[in-house]
């Protein structure tokens, strides 16, 4: 905690005080005794007395202390000083405490003010300067703001909130049962780990480590899909584990109600999100005559085909969100998830202290979750999310100038304007800063594009000297004046311009036709791409390129060669591990094991660690393949014992590479194993 300030007990008399005190002096009384009654220190009393002795006359006198001779800003300068940090902050780019008195240095030096000669040496003023700067703006204070994306900063602009609000306008005016609420929703995933946040706790002081013991290092991840009505009711959420499979078990203790999913990713995506559009239908009843409305945020597992189908038959309209709105828009984001991840961090600390040295698993998540769900998913939570977007009640002005003020940075001239249309500045209703000059107040999109030298960093910039501004003394230089402004410089035009998302009504048919189309090119163009895949691969003795078409076929019965000199990489296929072996596998050799199941036959490289047996059985340890066709051995080694019959292939010794003990973990052998059914 800070430490308290010690109070001032000097200077804290008034005139009247001191008249008095003197007077009482001047009729005969001790210093020492009217310094007591008075409660003035014994020093400046007999400091202001003995000074009317000297001049005869009280009226001559000033009888407080004289604290503003040393003052380097006036009220009027401090005033705007003030406004520049507040208008830094509320644009996203606010100033640390060395920034702060890096530009009263750089204002008191431009308008050639008296200031303490350790402001010259040090380039910037001082911590006694700031600490009273801030004592005498109480408004002002030292915050740790929160992190903001520039995409979250900039996306959230008039253009983009006024389509949103305007799809919401048009939805609600199709059908008079959306005007009262209870037929619009909101959907949108969180995730929900194995592994907490630490809350704060009682602790002694002294001890700078302080732990607390959470579940493990990085958590599993479970997703949980959460759906809220406007009129304060909230339906049984779904929750993505991360199995290929799904267990009734892994859902224990969840609400009621809950649709359990599994991914192997334990993320959404597009084959479980018609899942979630049933789990919605059968809990709103939705029809095509008792329709609603769906609000959720465009990413692409929510704009699947088959999902808005299913939506469009049952009368859901899905409006989605323009991307990196959700933070002010969605009523999840604003009032839900968030005291939703406080009570789940206490769920999971409450349940360690229940069962200590014991971690949380993903079978222990949904008891987690339910208990967090039920706190937070009140009605007063949920209807008070919606009326702060402005969804219901509906209110397409809830936000104010100052709420698009961090998007102004990026604002740029329209192309079809005129040079000098352009060059007009248009002023931004912002209350503040009232003594700024008009250009470099909130720029709109009808600013001036900033030049190259503008867009430089602010300290860059040189000063001008103290004979240079005592040239212009007439006009006080603000910072608003004196700083370039914080604006983006011109796009570049020779940028390849990507499809910007956008908020729309994803299940009207003109929307949805386009989304059909987009998702036809994306399919056809991956087909394609497949099927046309070429490896290109030098010669050794010729500098042309080689192009081989793969073959996606497991038809293929002879050692298939991809070059024919050097470097030789032999494709393997099922008919080569039906050749017998060349000779009996010995300890320490690499070989290729079968494993036949009921539906398929399985095929795994193992190392040997003793030959065979009496019973004719080998002591084989398994390796585990990654996506790049590498092997390692696992963390908990995997032996078996497995018959001659079972080894299918001998391989050659693995090439080890890379200079760092992971790297070097991984084995790669000089076939080729991709057509091989290997795990």
């Amino acid at each position: 905690m800070p430490r308290a300030e010690k109070p001032r007990t000097r200077g804290n008399h008034t005139a009247v005080c001191m008249r008095e005190a003197i007077m009482k002096i001047r009729n005969g009384e001790s210093i020492r005794k009217v310094s007591k009654v008075s409660e003035i220190p014994f020093t400046t009393l007999r400091r202001y007395y003995f000074e009317y002795k000297q001049k005869g006359s009280i009226d001559e006198m000033r009888l407080v202390p004289n604290y503003e001779v040393n003052r380097v800003f006036s009220v009027e300068q401090e005033k705007n000083l003030g406004d520049y940090f507040k208008y830094c902050a509320l644009l996203f780019y606010g100033l640390n405490t060395r920034e702060c008195r890096r530009v009263a240095f750089q204002m008191a030096k431009l308008n050639d003010l008296k200031m303490p000669q350790s402001w010259t040496e040090k380039e910037m003023a001082g911590k006694d300067w700031l600490k009273a700067f801030r004592k005498r703006h109480p408004d002002l204070s030292l915050r740790r703001p929160e992190s903001c994306s520039l995409a979250r900063a900039t996306a959230f602009n008039k253009s983009n909130v006024a389509k949103f609000y305007d799809n919401l306008e048009n939805l609600m005016k199709r059908n008079p049962a959306f005007s009262d609420g209870t037929r619009v929703f909101n959907l949108d995933e969180t995730s929900t780990t194995t592994v907490q946040k630490p809350q704060k706790v009682i602790a002694p002081k002294g001890h700078k480590s302080l732990c607390k013991v959470t579940s493990g290092e990085k958590g599993t991840l479970v997703t949980t899909c959460c759906i809220i009505g406007a009129s304060g009711s909230a339906l049984p959420p779904v929750m993505v584990f991360p199995r290929k499979n799904f267990k009734d078990y892994m859902c224990k203790n969840t609400p009621t109600g809950t649709l359990g999913l599994a991914a192997p990713t334990g993320w959404m995506n597009s084959d479980l999100f018609p899942e979630v559009i049933r789990h919605f239908i059968k809990h709103t009843n939705s029809t095509p005559t008792n329709p609603s409305i769906l609000i959720l945020d465009n990413h692409e597992s929510h704009l699947s085909i088959e999902a808005l189908d299913l939506a469009k038959a049952s009368g859901v309209h899905i409006l989605t969100l323009h991307p990196h709105t959700s933070g002010k828009l969605q009523p999840l984001d604003v009032g839900i998830f968030g005291p939703f991840k406080t009570y789940y961090n206490a769920a999971i600390e409450s349940w360690m202290l229940r069962n200590p040295g014991k971690p949380v698993t993903i079978y222990d998540i949904g008891e987690l979750v339910g208990s967090a769900f039920l706190k937070v998913m009140t009605p007063c939570n949920i209807t008070n999310a919606f009326r702060k977007c402005g969804i219901f009640p509906f209110d397409k002005l809830i936000f104010c100038d100052n709420d698009f003020l961090p998007s102004t940075v990026t604002d740029r001239p329209c192309p079809e304007c005129s040079p000098r249309e352009e060059a007009v500045f248009h002023l931004s209703p912002i209350s503040f800063p009232a003594t700024a000059s008009p250009k470099h107040m909130p720029f709109t999109s009808s600013s001036v594009t900033p030049t190259k030298e503008s867009s430089k960093n602010v300290y860059e910039s040189e000063l001008p000297t103290s004979s240079t501004s005592k040239n212009n003394t007439e006009s006080f230089k603000s910072p608003f004046e004196f700083r370039n402004p914080i604006k983006a410089g011109p796009r570049k035009s020779n940028r390849k311009q990507r499809k910007l998302g956008r908020s729309l009504i994803a299940t009207d048919t003109p929307e949805k036709a386009e989304i059909e189309m987009e998702k036809a090119a994306s399919r056809r163009k991956q087909e394609t791409k497949k099927r046309k895949t070429v490896k290109k691969i030098m010669q050794s003795d010729s500098d042309d390129d080689i192009e081989i078409q793969l073959q996606d076929s497991d038809d293929n019965n002879d050692w298939q060669w991809r070059s024919e000199e050097e470097n030789n990489i032999l494709v393997l296929t099922n008919n080569d591990l039906k050749k017998p072996l060349p000779h009996l596998p010995q300890e320490g050799e690499y070989v290729i094991t079968e494993f036949s199941t009921k539906k398929k036959i399985l095929y795994y490289v193992g190392k040997v660690l003793h030959t065979r047996n009496e019973d004719l059985e080998y002591h084989i340890t398994f390796l585990r393949q990654n996506v790049e066709h590498k092997f390692r051995f696992p963390d908990v080694p995997d032996i078996s014992f497995v018959r001659e019959d079972d080894i299918k292939l001998i391989l050659p010794e693995p090439i080890i590479s890379g200079s760092t003990s992971r790297q070097q973990s991984f084995y790669k052998f000089s076939l080729d194993l991709s057509l091989l059914n290997i795990n």
